[in-house]
């Protein structure tokens, strides 16, 4: 009679069967994720979640060739070991394969945006009709910073439409910085731009009044035949109709009987009204001699000044909580006639519109002597700017740079001003009674470069390091703070964007003046360097993981740093091998150790299948 195999037997070589399929889909590079995810769900479809388990039974196996009525099986069973899963008795139909989905990228990843940067936006929304209001106060320093999302990851920013040349923006950070002067409500736009993005945000700032130094005041005669503007140090300009401030003089001469109208408003450093209110704020008048009356007329909010007899005598005008005070003299022998006979004027000939120009190069002596004639006395030179200069075409609030003055009474102007930039300024002689100007423009052009500043970020990353002469560090946009650093980290198969900065040694711009373009090289030959924004914004590509050193040169002058590009991580289901075939990337799993062991079990199970077919014959 024939001797089916045992149960075990037949065990042992369906096993060897499987691991073999297994060890070669592995060697292969196929079904391996499959094989190894299947293994929980066919696990748990052998219970039902929250019912109790039935205890694990000894399973008879039975030939698929028995007869019935045949000889019964081995009537040992083979007991099941408490943690092996019961076998089926008949192969499970395969799964339909499953088409592989995208995964979705978290909603707070940010490689998420567009790498074209077109999900560039301002943190704050705004529009012309209604956009974000900031306030300031005239005199006092102020910054806002304006933060965007999104963008390929670099962002350059520029005020459009600024009130004055007093309004900045970072182009790097997006801070706007101001020194304000004029107070009032000023509309301006800031754009963000991020590859071929452009966004803007529109901003409303009311600049408030300083505090008051002072009143400053008109003061005529009943017809106007002569007219005076008093400062609110108590300087006294004459003026002359149709042309305005003539020259400065030392009193107000009236002759007696004739009455002086006046108004005073509390101004604050920069001539800003700080009374508020529509009308015109009362003010009141008083003098050293008893005698003179002061009278308000809410006609034409001013006061009328009479006075009791001839003589000097010192007016004081107070409004808002502060006074200025001036001198008048009443029945003076020249009040018919100038207060000086002097006709000052300067050499060289200049108007707002037509200064004089003078070029100079950041860090060298400027020495250039002005020179005034017509006096009888001594004259003396004085610098104008800021808030004495007065305004100019296009500028009105002329400043000249730091490291500039003239000398008291040979009208040199001297100094090395390190700020390349534009200047307006002016330069008075006067006699005390008498004065000139001569308008000037200064072009302070940058020195040679000196050095590359560089800003670097990857695409898709919010952080940012700076390269410059302080060295390496990370910064922040929103901190002053910096944390220095060996090495820049991104990943490999990133892109990293550099902008480039070429600076004098004063930390002016060259980038205009140089007329090189930067050159960027890397000591890893296979990494990609393009421009897609031009040479100052070049982006460098990384396939290979390991240390670089990037090197950017304009000129005679290069700057590198180092980059740390880190491997990859490979995703669940990478089979790609590694450089040395044997193991699967990540996995672990040996090629070639588990197939030959695999291969001799299934060898065995073939053997002993032969071998029943061979007695049944």
């Amino acid at each position: 009679m024939n001797q089916p195999c045992t149960s075990t037997t037949r065990r042992v070589a369906a096993i060897g069967a499987a691991v073999a399929v297994v060890a070669a889909s592995s060697a292969f590079g196929i079904g391996a994720t499959t094989a190894v995810a299947a293994e929980p769900t066919a696990a748990t479809s052998s219970a039902t979640p929250g019912a109790s388990a039935a205890p694990a039974m000894p399973v008879t196996t039975v030939d698929s060739d028995e007869q019935s009525g045949g000889p019964a099986a081995d009537p040992t069973p083979t007991p099941v070991p408490e943690t092996a899963t019961p076998e089926p008795t008949a192969p499970a139909e395969p799964a339909a394969p499953v088409a592989p989905t995208e995964p979705a990228a978290p909603a707070d990843d940010p490689t998420a945006g567009a790498e074209d940067g077109s999900d560039l936006a301002f943190t704050e929304s705004s529009t012309a009709e209604d956009p974000i209001e900031l306030t300031a106060t005239s005199g006092t320093p102020f910054t806002h910073a304006f933060r965007t999302t999104g963008g390929d990851g670099t962002v350059d920013y520029a005020i459009q439409d600024a009130p004055s040349s007093d309004y900045r923006v970072d182009v790097d950070s997006g801070v706007l910085r101001g020194d304000p002067k004029e107070a009032g409500t000023f509309r301006f736009q800031v754009v963000a731009r991020s590859g071929s993005t452009e966004v803007t945000q529109y901003v409303a700032l009311t600049v408030a009044p300083g505090d008051p130094v002072g009143v400053t005041f008109a003061v005529a005669t009943p017809y106007y035949e002569g007219m005076w503007q008093v400062e609110t140090d108590g300087t006294i300009w004459e003026q002359a109709a149709g042309q305005g401030r003539v020259r400065i003089v030392p009193s107000v001469p009236v002759a007696e009987d004739t009455p002086l109208k006046l108004a005073g408003l509390a101004v604050d450093e920069w001539g800003n009204r700080t009374t508020p209110g529509p009308e015109y704020p009362r003010s009141t008048v008083t003098s050293t001699d008893d005698a003179d009356a002061a009278v308000w007329n809410d006609g034409d909010s001013s006061n009328t000044v009479t006075f009791g007899g001839p003589g000097t005598r010192t007016l004081t005008v107070s409004e808002g909580g502060v006074s200025t005070s001036f001198e008048v003299v009443v029945g003076a022998e020249d009040t018919d006639e100038p207060a000086a006979p002097d006709t000052i004027t300067f050499t060289e000939p200049s108007t707002p519109e037509s200064p004089i120009r003078i070029e100079t190069t950041a860090g060298e002596e400027i020495e250039r002597t002005f020179t005034a004639t017509g006096s009888s006395k001594e004259l003396h030179y004085v610098l104008l700017t800021g808030p004495t200069a007065f305004p100019v075409p296009d500028n009105q609030y002329p400043t000249a740079p730091l490291g500039l003055e003239v000398g008291d009474t040979s009208g040199v102007l001297s100094g090395a001003p390190t700020v390349a930039g534009e200047y307006d300024f002016q330069v008075m002689a006067m006699n005390g009674s008498r004065a000139a100007t001569q308008y000037v423009h200064l072009s302070i052009r940058p020195a040679a470069t000196e050095e590359l500043s560089l800003l670097v970020g990857t695409i898709g990353s919010p952080k940012a390091w700076l390269r410059d002469a302080d060295g390496l560090r990370e910064v922040f946009a929103e901190s002053s703070e910096s944390i220095p650093v060996d090495a820049v980290p991104v990943a490999q198969g990133s892109t990293m964007v550099v902008r480039v900065r070429a600076l004098d040694a004063f930390g002016n711009s060259t980038r205009e003046s140089d007329g090189a373009q930067p050159v960027v090289t890397s000591s890893v030959a296979s990494d990609e360097v393009t421009l897609p924004h031009g040479d100052w914004e070049p982006r460098v590509g990384f396939p290979h993981a390991s240390p670089h050193t990037i090197t950017v040169a304009l000129g005679e002058v290069a700057t590198t740093f180092d980059v740390d590009v880190r491997p990859s991580i490979a995703t669940v289901g990478d089979t790609t091998p590694t450089a040395d075939g044997g193991h699967l990337a990540y996995t672990g799993a040996d090629t070639s150790g588990p197939l030959a062991w695999a291969l001799a079990l299934l060898a065995a199970g073939v053997g002993l299948l032969v071998h029943r077919l061979r007695r049944r014959a």
